[in-house]
Order: C-alpha cells, then structure tokens, then sequence
C-alpha cells in the first residue's frame, strides 16, 4: 500500500512496475485536479479531495493561481523568492480555507489497516502531515519519500533539518538525498523573464526529495526490533530499495535475512543474481560478479575514463 500526499498529475510512473500488485491511495487538497486524475486512474489507484494535517480543523490555504502545484498552507515569503527569476508565480493570491483532517482519523474512517510507503509534496506541510500519522502507522511504515526545503520559502514551513530529526527519532534512516537548486538573478539566463523556471544546473541548495527507509539489517540484529520483520515485509523493502537503485542495499537484506532463516522458503541466490549488477555490459550471477572482483580488484578511472589494471599502474608508475 502507498499513500500519495500531493498526487497532483497521479502517482509516479516508478510505481506501475507493480501494476495490480500494488495499491495507491492519493490525497490532492484540489478537487478538479483530483476528479481529473481519477478519471484515468487504473483500479489499483484512489485519489481523495482531502486536505492532510496535523489534525482536524480549518487551515488557510494559499492558492498561486500562476503555479497551482506551489500552492500551499504557507504564505509565500517575497522578500526571498524575489531574489530568483520567475519568482512571480510563486506567489500567495487570497487564501482560502480548507477543512483538514489526520491521516490516522481519514484510515480509521475508511479502514485503512495497512501501510508501507508513504509519498509527500506539499510545499513545506511535510511535517504537519506526518504527525497526523499515529503511531500504528508509523511503525508499519517501511519507507518515505519527501520532499523538504533547506531553505524554505514559505513562511513557517518545515525545513530538511526539521524533517530529519523527526524521522530519525521514529528509526528511519536517510538513503538517497538529491539536490535540487535554484540559479539567483544576477547569473541567470532567466534574470529579464517572469515565467516559470525549474531546478537549475548551478546555484543555492533549495530543496530535496528525500528518501528514508527503515534499516532492517541493523533491525534484525535487535531482539524487539527483529520480530517486527516478517520474510513479506523483508521482500517489500528489498524490492523498494531496488525500485529506487538500491540494488547493494537490498542485496544486503535478502543476505542478513537469509541468514537468520527467515528466507527459507524463497529461493534466495535467484533473487540475489536478479540484483547484481552487470559487468562490462553483461549480466552475471552474483558468485561470477564476486569473483570478478576478487579477481580484478576495483574499477580504476583515470580522468573519468575506466581502464585496466595494467594501465592504471602504469598511470601510477609514470607519476612518480
């Protein structure tokens, strides 16, 4: 099960390798984009005019009527975004207010049990949402990806460092951490428009999609913490860990796993060989890769262009 928070334009396309495999549960605070999305939507997949929380109650929600994805329950801080091209857009029209629910009460209402991944873009209510969680929840929760600000640009929103903190108390652990910038005017080629720009190849760190996973080896070692983990939970983060190219991560579950019995009935070495990485292009077992290694030692690179060994220590001897 997958809880979308934000599933403005449907859930990611990373996720339809499990087709009927899977079920998504979208939340999307607009309701002509969620009425739009569930028209296409495959039966797997429900999206709900819910907007998520901390909590039960009425919020003011800032709609950017120029950029309806950045909309937000917090005002937009001009002072920062004007020293950005395109920043216009980003900006607050008059609020509305939303009715706003916690995602334990809207399960309970709707019978959701079951939980294991959970997606949120909300322009800085991340955290909001998160504590709207329950405790039931969070510990069914083998994954989450978020996004987060480093430097927000919305007035009060939660930030990467507010995130993280929260989310390594409850034992998840930060696995894959892309940095998404924003180019100020004074080099930008955008510096004489008003339109929309996107992340840019150079400038200040702005924000994330963070991805924090539960970190089963370390789990399986801890008396309490390893009865928690079931041979399908194991293979549902193994198989997340791969979907997001955690290929070594999940490698190293289904090894500790197996090695504490609790892969008995799945054949292990096939699933292992299925991860392995290819080799100059062709695919291998993980036996064949590991000796390769043994063998060959580590890939060497000279001035990015890998080479063999013999030319490396060549390329070492002539240094001297």
């Amino acid at each position: 099960m997958v809880i979308d928070v934000g599933a403005r334009g449907g859930a990611g396309k990373e996720w339809q390798v499990y087709r009927d495999q899977h079920k998504i549960i979208g939340f999307e605070a607009d309701e002509k984009e969620c009425r739009r999305i569930n028209e296409s939507a495959p039966a797997y997949e429900r999206y709900y005019p819910v907007a998520l929380s901390s909590r039960r109650g009425k919020r003011k929600f800032y709609v950017h009527a120029r950029h309806a994805p950045t909309s937000s329950f917090f005002d937009s801080d001009a002072s920062f975004l004007s020293r950005f091209p395109g920043w216009q857009p980003f900006m607050s029209e008059k609020p509305i207010t939303l009715e706003t629910v916690d995602f334990a009460s809207f399960a309970k209402k709707h019978e959701i049990r079951d939980i294991d991944f959970m997606k949120l873009d909300v322009e800085g209510a991340e955290l909001d949402i998160l504590r709207g969680v329950g405790e039931d929840f969070e510990q069914k929760l083998i994954g989450i990806s978020t996004e987060a600000y480093f430097k927000s640009w919305a007035k009060g929103s939660s930030t990467f460092a507010d995130l993280d903190v929260f989310l390594r108390e409850r034992g998840f652990v930060l696995y894959d951490l892309p940095l998404l910038r924003w180019e100020k005017k004074s080099t930008s080629p955008y510096m004489f428009t008003d339109g929309i720009f996107g992340p840019t190849d150079r400038g200040q760190v702005i924000f994330t999609q963070a991805l924090y996973l539960k970190d089963a080896v370390a789990e399986l070692a801890i008396p309490r913490l390893r009865k928690s983990w079931s041979a399908e939970r194991i293979l549902k983060l193994a198989s997340i860990m791969e979907l997001y190219q955690l290929e070594d991560c999940a490698i190293e579950l289904i090894q500790a796993a197996s090695a504490r019995g609790l892969l008995a009935s799945y054949n292990v070495d096939e699933m292992i060989d299925l991860l392995t990485p290819p080799l100059d292009g062709r695919d291998v077992t993980y036996k064949q890769y590991v000796a390769h290694i043994r063998r060959s030692g580590p890939p060497r690179y000279i001035a990015g262009r890998r080479v063999s060994q013999a030319e490396y220590a060549k390329h070492l001897k002539n240094r001297k």
